[in-house]
């Protein structure tokens, strides 16, 4: 399963619960999320997408990795081919969803960020709200 194939899963499982969905949009600022999603309450789950253990590893490195409450998502997982990743190589609090062909899986449910960079989830939409051909959905 490539990448691209797991960003547009992404959005299909996030549509199941969330109200406003984006997927792979730069915003020229701290995190670009694979797909990002709010309810209609405002609550946010990140889904970062790993094809490779590779860019599961090469992620751990980057800042907002390392200092969670810089990063996006109130509620974060990593969306994966069946697999990839076991529980124990999991940063804290986050979740696991595999991907298989017909259905997803959670193999470990994220617990809440209390601290999250919503400036820049925010910054995110505005974004978005203001591209000439529409919102990024």
């Amino acid at each position: 399963m490539t990448h691209a194939e797991l960003v547009k899963r992404a959005a299909v499982w996030l549509r199941r619960k969330h109200a406003v969905i984006i997927t792979e949009m730069a915003h020229g600022a701290g995190e670009e999320a694979d797909a990002i999603g709010w309810t209609g309450y405002g609550a946010s789950t990140l889904v970062e997408c790993k094809a490779t253990r590779t860019d599961f590893i090469a992620d751990g490195k980057k800042l907002f990795r390392k200092v969670p409450r810089m990063g996006m998502g109130r509620w974060r997982y990593f969306m994966t081919p069946p697999g990839l990743l076991s529980e124990s190589e999991l940063p804290e609090s986050w979740g696991l969803i595999e991907a298989h062909k017909n259905r997803f899986r959670i193999v470990v449910k994220a617990v809440e960020f209390r601290e999250y960079a919503r400036h820049w989830e925010l910054q995110l939409m505005v974004s978005a709200l203001r591209r000439p051909d529409g919102l990024c959905v």
